[in-house]
């Protein structure tokens, strides 16, 4: 390790262990009451009361009325869907508090991610936040499919199931997808074939993170965060139990689709339960030619039968909390693309021979069973000591399989076991900085055994420490952030099959150091300039470093860091692999006051040792492999795959992003939306399956009991192409929707309408691997009804 390294690692502890003595002097907290009504004076249901800077939140009851333990002098912040929120200072005199929220205006949205419970608006890095009826409205089966039209973010399509975002051109290890701020710990980040197994429709609120987060969240959050927020460890008691059950059908699939959300509270004692229930069919497309030279209209083996049962209890004290949630996934979906073809040898009598022919072909096509069950802990402890206002403590333990089932036989089993922690300690403000620090630990312990193991099995760790600390200066807001990560992989040795010349590193370290710095600016009251300067450090994943075998998903033979080819032969290279370094730059402008709102988001990365596959221009059968008894087993079309090697170069990618909502009166918006992102190896070829830029335009109309919505949204055609890699075409997408509530014996209810590609347009994705043989679905119907009680 170098002198300079030591000495930033040095600092960064040093700068840790400063930040938890050097705070201010501990406030006494007092029990504040209220109402929320509107401007009529008519209370106002479901409002939340949260505590500006802390987890800390109540509802409202059916009168309006609140009661909630704060800090003197600390900020309330009021908010109700529909309605602008509003901000309180709560003073030890003035116990009692009433609150006017007048219809319209813009919420601001606490952003989990944040760590620092930030709202949408304030964030110093670009973020997109789903909640509500938006969330609802944009609700598909798999998030890539649900998060597609937020600006800068795309999807890297494989089916109706298998669908992960693509963040300013990046996904797989640099985007990280979490579930209530831990990471899912499934192996999305592996395949792309892999299901996410974080499920869009039991979500509460989706919140996209633009660009690096890897301060909070690690390493493999240099390219962004996808968050999933959910409420299965109670954070909260209610005036009153909630009930939501939701049904619907999409004719597109024919899936039959019911989900069901309960809350519920005793005096100190809070509970969760939900769960879900899909079922569908191979989905319609418009008539498209398969690679094989097929007309069709249906995308074989994209059927999905998936179930998910989760429970959380929650101890809820007046200054602190503790709960635990189980979860269950279970999931069978078949994967598109994904055909075997088998070529049987036999003699003309029926009995192998040396000298027989091929006489049986046949197709097996595969599909996936997945299994995962999930225990997550949370712990919060409100003013522990003078001067700490949160010490938090979370975990997750996930046991994961995922099997490739051919025909009856299991192909190809996937196992990950990891557990994930996080203690992070807030503090009051010193000298107006207020902040966190803390400390993360992930275990993960992967295992892939059958014929499309590509990796071996291998053991990830890292530990890292973390700070974040902001402050106001009159209307400008300054933040800082360092994370010291170190990451290790230790790996099994190489199939023995996949002979290689040399000895193979299995064991590789990395030490990573990240940092950010940035303003944002509110020149006036509702606009605001926001400049974020960030340099994020990535290990490669285990799977870069040791990949060695045919990957069925995409085609392709992958060879990783920890090998290089001579000759048309496989040898241990001698070279360590780097880390990735990002040094990037967002430039945000937004507006939000009146009739008009809008975002504009430039960004600039700089990616110093860029990991990526590098097409070696060989094929399988160009390999000298040492050959096993079992090689007839193969599949014989695998020996066409090709060779690709990852390798490492610098890159650059760069892009804008743009979103803009015009009212135009208290019933009708338009809103129109922009994102273009460049992605290119210095003084080389573009980076492969880089989405095209899209242009959306969409109408709303809100009346007193119904909704409606008609968006129109244009991919272009990508012709900044990758070597050998095939341009797509440009597509329309148009939709509409369309909801109703009403009361139906005593009980809530809203009548939904969703026609999604209503054109029947032929669409092929950019960014998916297999974007020749999986177009978009074509029209659709789903008709849905939502109760509450």
């Amino acid at each position: 390790m170098s002198r300079l390294s030591s000495f930033r690692q040095k600092s960064l502890l040093a700068l840790l262990v400063s930040l938890s003595f050097n705070v201010s002097a501990h406030e006494p907290s007092i029990r504040y009451t209220g109402i929320v009504t509107d401007n009529q004076g008519q209370p106002i249901k479901n409002a939340r009361v949260h505590i500006h800077g802390r987890q800390q939140y109540v509802y409202v009851d059916d009168n309006g009325r609140f009661s909630i333990q704060a800090p003197a002098n600390s900020e309330l912040h009021i908010a109700a869907a529909g309605y602008g929120d509003s901000f309180v200072k709560v003073m030890p005199d003035t116990p009692n508090i009433t609150v006017n929220l007048i219809a319209g205006g813009v919420e601001r949205i606490v952003v989990s991610a944040s760590g620092i419970h930030q709202y949408h608006l304030d964030m110093i890095t670009p973020v997109s936040v789903l909640t509500g009826e938006e969330l609802s409205n944009k609700l598909q089966p798999t998030i890539g499919e649900t998060l597609k039209f937020e600006p800068g973010v795309h999807a890297n399509y494989f089916g109706p199931v298998a669908s992960s975002p693509v963040i300013r051109g990046l996904d797989g290890p640099r985007v990280k997808i979490l579930n209530n701020g831990l990471d899912t710990a499934d192996v999305s980040r592996v395949g792309p074939d892999h299901a996410i197994s974080a499920d869009a429709l039991t979500a509460e609120q989706i919140e996209v993170l633009r660009g690096p987060a890897t301060l909070l969240y690690g390493s493999g959050a240099i390219g962004g965060v996808v968050n999933m927020v959910d409420n299965r460890i109670p954070r909260q008691l209610r005036s009153q139990s909630e009930t939501k059950v939701e049904t619907r059908y999409t004719s597109v699939s024919d899936e039959k689709n019911i989900a069901f959300n309960h809350e519920g509270n005793g005096e100190a004692v809070a509970w969760h339960l939900d769960g879900f229930n899909r079922k569908g069919s191979n989905y319609d497309t418009p008539r498209f030619i398969t690679p094989e030279g097929e007309s069709t209209k249906t995308l074989e083996n994209t059927w999905v039968d998936t179930k998910t049962l989760n429970l959380g209890l929650s101890y809820i004290g007046e200054n602190a909390l503790f709960g635990v949630s189980l979860g269950a996934l279970r999931s069978d979906y078949g994967i598109p693309g994904h055909t075997h073809t088998h070529t049987e040898h036999e003699s003309e009598h029926g009995h192998a021979e040396d000298e027989h022919h091929e006489h049986i072909h046949h197709d097996e096509n595969v599909y996936a069973s997945l299994k995962q069950n999930r225990i997550s802990t949370a712990a919060e402890w409100f003013e522990p000591i003078s001067a700490i206002e949160t010490l938090s403590f979370t975990t997750a333990f996930t046991d994961y399989k995922h099997q490739e089932i051919e025909g009856n036989q299991v192909g190809t089993t996937f196992e990950n076991k990891s557990f994930e922690s996080r203690l992070s300690i807030e503090h009051e403000a010193f000298n107006d900085w207020h902040g966190l620090m803390g400390y993360h630990f992930q275990h993960s312990d992967y295992k892939a055994v059958g014929e499309e193991a590509f990796t071996p099995n291998s053991k990830t760790q890292s530990h890292a420490l973390f700070a974040l600390e902001e402050k106001k200066f009159g209307n400008l807001s300054a933040q800082l952030g360092a994370r010291l990560e170190r990451t290790t992989h230790k790996a099994d040795e190489i199939n023995p099959h996949q002979h290689i010349h040399g000895t193979l590193n299995t064991e590789d370290s990395f030490t990573s150091l990240s940092a950010s710095a940035g303003v944002v600016w509110e020149f006036v009251p509702g606009f605001s300039w926001a400049l974020a300067l960030s340099r994020s450090e990535r290990a490669p994943s285990a799977a870069e470093l040791y990949a060695n075998g045919a990957h069925i998903a995409t085609s392709s033979y992958e060879l990783g860091l920890n090998y290089h080819l001579h000759d048309d032969e496989i040898e241990a290279s001698h070279h360590k692999a780097k880390k990735e370094k990002a040094n990037n730059i967002d430039i945000t402008f937004r507006g939000f006051k009146g009739d008009v709102s809008f975002t504009y988001n430039f960004f600039y990365n700089k990616i110093n040792n860029y990991i990526y596959l590098a097409n070696s221009g060989l094929h399988m059968d160009d390999l000298h492999h040492d050959h096993s008894e079992h090689d007839d087993h193969h599949h014989e079309n695998h020996n066409n795959f090709e060779v690709y090697q990852y390798l490492q170069h610098d890159a650059t990618l760069y892009g804008l992003e743009f979103e803009t909502k015009v009212k135009v009166d208290n019933h009708q918006a338009v809103n129109v939306f922009f994102d273009a992102v460049r992605a290119k190896l210095d003084n080389s070829y573009y980076l492969p399956r880089i989405p095209p830029y899209k242009t959306g335009l969409g109408y709303e109309y809100t009346g007193s009991n119904w909704s409606a919505s008609l968006d129109a949204t244009h991919y272009a055609k990508q012709t900044k192409l990758s070597l050998n890699e095939q341009a797509t075409d440009s597509y329309l997408l148009i939709d509409a929707n369309a909801n109703y509530d009403f009361m139906f014996a005593n009980t809530d209810m809203t009548a939904f309408l969703r026609l999604n590609n209503l054109t029947n347009e032929l669409g092929f994705v950019h960014s998916s691997f297999i974007k020749n043989a999986a177009p978009l679905p074509g029209r659709s119907l789903t008709l849905g009804l939502r109760a509450t009680f």
